[in-house]
């Protein structure tokens, strides 16, 4: 099962009219030509999603809205609210949108932004969407908390108060082997033009699609649990399930979602590294989006991507094997790239057993079952992407240190 947190509708636009020489959508909402901008196109999709999927009558949906109209002392606004009727015959907040450009990474301080909106008008439901990620979340008096939604309830049930929470301890409903690729062609076929696919980009090649979906989806399943113990460079204390998280890189990007965690002993530390898989894209190429398999890492400091393995370029189908490479390239903050030869020094004397000719081996798996997080193939290659990622991180230390 893919977690909703992916766009895969196809929202209709509104009309396209030219005015000073731009093109304009005329937005049903405003009653107005507003300029098209990557932005205001997501505004528009989601749009056209409430009224059209989720049955918000147009006259409940207000766009732009400055926090002002509600009695807030700020110049902010909020991309979309949604009203609603109370008992009393008051028009209401009921949610906030916010929206995106597609290129924005949806962090944590976006997410904070949409939250802190939703607290200062009262705003029960929040989604948050750059047209290519999206999450959606509902407030809970009993936590005092945001809990994380599968989507947005339809307006009659928001009304209501009513929701489908994502239950992260719920382990997912495992699609059949046989099924995975006709499942994740149906996924594609559903992505608009500008939307580039699930958790796995439209497109990355169907041989390494398949299996990275396979690999996304045992990753997710928490009804099955790596074995605890001792891994070489470090000891597996528990492997904590799925936790939805922000984790930046060394170039400044932002990603948030759920990652599958695992909490280790290194030495004499207690860490948490957590394996994810995601779409991703620079901003200077927004439209040539891949696959990354990233591996993070929380510290006393920061939460990082120390390994982002963009799985086009880096894995090799034959037949039905997959081999799990890295070509070593690592960034290291504002210093810029680090030399190769270097990291490779330093998994030498760590970690020589993935070194292999110029790049770096990570473990190979036959995709020829449902792959799960007890098979000593998958066990491997978790192994190997946290040992490695370890040593990078050890890598951009001593860089960091030299420079000093």
């Amino acid at each position: 099962m893919i977690i909703a947190k992916r766009v895969k509708r196809k929202p209709e636009l509104p009309p396209v009219y030219k005015r000073n020489g731009r093109d304009c959508y005329l937005d049903p909402i405003r009653k107005k030509l507003i300029y098209i901008t990557p932005e205001e196109t997501v505004r528009q999709k989601a749009i056209s999603y409430l009224v059209t999927y989720l049955k918000v009558p147009a006259e409940m949906i207000v766009v732009e809205q400055h926090l002002s109209h509600y009695g807030i002392h700020s110049k902010k606004r909020a991309d979309i609210v949604i009203h609603k009727v109370d008992k009393e015959n008051i028009e209401r907040p009921v949610a906030v949108i916010e929206c995106k450009a597609p290129e924005v990474y949806l962090d944590i301080k976006a997410q904070d932004q949409m939250l802190e909106y939703c607290d200062l008008i009262g705003a029960n439901y929040a989604m948050l969407s750059n047209g290519i990620e999206q999450y959606c979340f509902i407030y809970d008096d009993d936590s005092k908390s945001y809990i994380p939604l599968t989507d947005l309830p339809n307006y009659d049930d928001m009304c209501k108060g009513e929701y489908e929470a994502w239950d992260m301890e719920e382990p997912p409903e495992r699609i059949p082997f046989s099924e995975l690729q006709a499942y994740l062609q149906k996924e594609f076929d559903a992505c608009g033009e500008d939307d580039f696919g699930t958790d796995i980009s439209k497109l990355t090649p169907m041989p390494l699609a398949v299996p990275l979906f396979n690999l996304w989806e045992g990753l997710l399943d928490t009804s099955i649990k790596m074995p605890a113990g001792d891994y070489g460079l470090f000891r597996l204390i528990e492997d904590y399930g799925i936790r939805m998280v922000s984790y930046g890189n060394a170039s400044g990007g932002k990603f948030y979602g759920p990652y599958r965690s695992f909490l280790v002993q290194a030495g004499e530390n207690t860490e948490f590294y957590s394996i994810g898989i995601t779409t991703y894209w620079k901003g200077s190429t927004p439209s040539n989006v891949k696959t990354c398999i990233c591996v993070a890492h929380d510290d006393e400091k920061e939460s990082h991507h120390a390994l982002q393995l963009v799985a086009d370029d880096n894995l090799a189908v034959r037949g039905n094997a997959v081999g799990f490479y890295h070509t070593g390239r690592i960034a290291i903050g504002n210093i810029g790239s680090g030399k190769i030869e270097e990291l490779r020094r330093f998994v030498q004397e760590r970690y020589p057993k993935i070194i292999a000719g110029n790049k770096f081996y990570l473990g190979r798996l036959v995709n020829d079952k449902l792959w799960r997080l007890d098979d000593p193939d998958v066990i491997q290659l978790v192994v190997n992407l946290i040992s490695y990622a370890m040593i990078r991180d050890e890598y951009r230390d001593y860089v960091k240190a030299s420079k000093k």
